[in-house]
């Protein structure tokens, strides 16, 4: 018995050790990467916590107030399971079944990374916080301690990251998995031991084993274990933020860039080349930048392209070569193509005739005469315009789908032929000059970032672009352009968006018209009042016009100060008798082709959806609903018996409601029918009815064109009057300065 006793004894104690040590085993303080307490109250506070709460953290803050920032400076501070353990009681965590670890960790021991995060996993889910923080995978090119930001692998791009822990200070040129919330990079998770490659980084300079580089709008340095040369482009390798691998592409060409689409360009005397994915384009005169493909300027050779397998991968645009010559695409104007069959030319006497057939695809051929001052003439068989004297150059190019016809000559001798099809000769000599100043602007703009790369053109001969040989050259215009040689509107440092119309209201808009969410800054292209003024000033708009009784009591009288107020556009009265709703529908069901935002159907409930239009039957109402600035019409609603809609912005809306058929009444009583579009937005609308259906339609309006920028019968008045061309402008987009980007000297106001 006794000896049963004692192997029973021996047994329970046995079994006591064993427990006893494995208990002992696991309270051992865990190997592996601890979360510090200043990430764990970074990611606490990104759940909208208030970590004040806390008793270690409270205190911890009494103690920095009292030591200041050394503890900054020290070992990092790790989490400890007794913290977490009351960070587990503030956010109820027992209750949300987050892990106690109490099987892991003695109350002194920090808690490890791996725990951390798999419990933080399970708050932002509690919290419903996934979707505005989340984890991800950055490579960090640059960190501004100073400033608290960081430059991820899109370098200056687009804005720099903000961040939170002061661990990111530790890892530049790694990659790094982080979590981010909006534009901040809160903690690191892990920092990754997987090799990390830039390609096309431009190497600027090469000193005893250190790489200074640049790499989009960030320039940054790194240990690197092998030489790279000074100034060129290469793919660099990164581990352990050093560069453990470097391969310089030294291959180059050069010559005038004739043309480029999404996946090729094509070099003068160079050929044809496609373009890497991962194409870089860098600025190398002046400040280093980083700029897009689109910065490319199609006709000019100040590029050198770095070639890599057949493929261009870099250019480094190497020097400021004068953007002072254009390349204007002749459209085949009788079939509204880009393309013709055959062109029969007269150069120096001869005649020549080219056609389609007789050249290979991408064969390009270039006429010109002998003296700088003659002209070639073009005759276009079939062709609206006919029998047209050009001058420079003249160049045919073969395509799959036929001949393009490209005119190639100096900026300042395009625009002779640009000012007279654009503003009548009779003006003011200063109201010309205002319009050559905005003619070149809008040509400049289009010379550095061209608006057709893909036909090797920056603009065409049309109202695409600018009207260019519509009317003849004049002794006027000519004037006008010569007496602003290179003049051109800049707004901070860039060419100004400088649109311009026929004639206002008496009051102008803004660029909200078009509704486009990603416009540039272009906040000098404000609604003005049109009035005159000693000192021609702007001042306040007559009424707040977005009102609708405020438009109405303006838009349907004349106001004796406005400067147009003779102009036969000034008013004008639309009335359609009898209102086709097929040919509504068909107007409206092509805006929503074209652009499926600007037509709304409204669904069941008090919102808006775009869906396709089948069918509208009898229309109830039709009303302007809502006004842009200036009291332009932005929204029209349609009420009908299939439904409600709406009609954005007003070109939209000068479509629907023009049928083409009725006439525009001018207040000279003159009447012109205006085919698809109305005169303007700047209108109040009457409907007549018949058993409480529409039957028709009353306009009351005013203006010719959008309304923003420039009126040029704003400007004739102006110049009658005896204001500058420098004061016009002024008046059209204050805040822009006149500057010739030739000279070096400091811009006019």
């Amino acid at each position: 018995m006794l000896i049963k006793l004692a192997l029973i004894f021996f047994g329970l104690l046995f079994l006591v050790c064993i427990w006893l040590g494995r208990k002992e085993r696991v309270r051992q303080p865990l190997e592996g990467e601890k979360i510090t307490v200043e990430d764990a109250m970074i990611l606490l506070q990104a759940l909208d916590l208030s970590t004040q709460d806390l008793d270690f953290w409270h205190e911890r803050g009494k103690t920095q107030e009292t030591e200041g920032d050394e503890a900054d400076r020290s070992a990092p501070e790790y989490l400890t399971f007794g913290q977490y353990i009351e960070i587990l009681e503030m956010v109820n965590g027992r209750a949300l079944d987050l892990p106690d670890f109490e099987d892991r960790y003695a109350e002194e021991h920090a808690v490890l990374k791996e725990d951390w995060y798999a419990a933080y996993k399970l708050m932002l889910a509690h919290f419903d916080m996934e979707s505005s923080i989340w984890e991800t995978t950055v490579f960090v090119l640059q960190i501004d301690p100073d400033e608290g930001m960081i430059y991820t692998e899109t370098g200056g791009m687009q804005d720099p990251f903000h961040y939170s822990s002061s661990a990111f200070e530790q890892n530049a040129l790694q990659q790094l998995k982080v979590y981010v919330k909006g534009d901040r990079l809160l903690t690191v998770v892990e920092v990754l031991p997987e090799e990390h490659r830039l390609d096309n980084v431009w190497v600027m300079e090469s000193t005893e084993g250190v790489l200074e580089c640049f790499y989009h709008q960030v320039t940054f340095q790194a240990s690197a274990l092998m030489p790279v040369e000074r100034e060129r482009v290469a793919d660099l390798t990164f581990r352990d933020g050093k560069i453990i691998d470097g391969k310089e592409k030294n291959e180059k060409v050069r010559g005038k860039l004739l043309r480029m689409t999404a996946e090729e360009i094509e070099i003068e005397n160079c050929g044809t080349y496609r373009i890497a994915e991962d194409m870089e384009v860098y600025k190398l005169y002046g400040n280093l930048e980083t700029k897009e493909k689109a910065d490319l300027k199609i006709g000019y050779a100040d590029t050198d392209f770095v070639v890599h397998k057949g493929k261009v991968c870099a250019a480094l645009i190497s020097e400021k070569e004068a953007a002072d010559r254009i390349r204007v695409l002749l459209k085949n104007t009788a079939k509204n193509s880009n393309y013709h069959d055959q062109v029969e030319m007269t150069v120096d006497n001869e005649t020549i005739v080219v056609r389609a057939d007789d050249l290979k695809v991408g064969e390009r051929r270039r006429y010109q005469c002998a003296a700088l001052t003659d002209k070639v003439l073009l005759h276009r068989e079939g062709n609206v315009k006919k029998n047209i004297a050009y001058r420079g150059i003249i160049e045919c190019c073969r395509t799959e789908d036929g001949l393009i016809l490209v005119n190639e000559l100096p900026l300042e001798e395009y625009l002779y032929a640009v000012v007279p099809s654009e503003m009548p000769d009779s003006y003011p000599l200063e109201a010309l000059k205002a319009q050559a100043v905005c003619a070149r602007t809008y040509a400049y703009r289009h010379i550095l970032h061209a608006g057709l790369p893909e036909l090797g053109a920056h603009v065409d001969d049309t109202t695409s672009y600018q009207v260019y040989h519509n009317s003849s050259e004049n002794a006027a215009s000519t004037t006008a352009v010569k007496e602003t040689d290179g003049v051109v509107l800049l707004y901070e440092g860039e060419p100004a968006q400088n649109y311009y119309y026929s004639t206002s209201c008496g009051v102008g808009t803004d660029t909200g018209i078009w509704q486009a969410a990603d416009a540039e800054d272009i906040t000098y292209l404000q609604a003005v009042w049109l009035k005159q003024s000693d000192d021609t000033g702007t001042d306040e708009l007559p009424d707040d016009l977005r009102e609708e009784e405020n438009f109405r009591r303006f838009i349907t009288s004349k106001r004796e100060t406005d400067l147009e107020k003779e102009e036969p556009w000034y008013r004008w009265r639309y009335t359609v008798e009898e209102v086709d709703e097929e040919a509504m529908l068909k107007r409206i069901q092509a805006r929503y082709r074209a652009k499926p935002a600007s037509v709304l159907t409204k669904a069941e409930g008090d919102y808006f959806v775009s869906e396709p239009i089948e069918k509208m039957g009898k229309i109830k109402d039709l009303a302007i609903v809502k006004r842009g600035a200036g009291g332009v019409a932005e929204e029209l609603l349609i009420e009908t018996e299939e439904g409600t809609y709406k009609i954005l912005s007003e070109y939209n809306i000068r479509r629907v409601l023009c049928d083409g058929i009725s006439k525009v009444v001018r207040q000279d009583d003159s009447t012109i029918i205006p085919g698809s579009l109305l005169p303007s937005g700047f209108f109040v609308l009457e409907t007549g009815k018949e058993e409480g259906n529409m039957i028709g339609y009353t306009l009351i309006g005013g203006g010719y064109g959008h309304g923003v920028g420039m009126s040029q019968n704003g400007a004739r008045a102006l110049g009658m009057n005896g204001v500058s061309y420098r004061t016009i402008l002024d008046f059209f987009f204050a805040g822009c300065e006149l500057d010739n980007p030739a000279r070096t000297d400091t811009p006019e106001k």
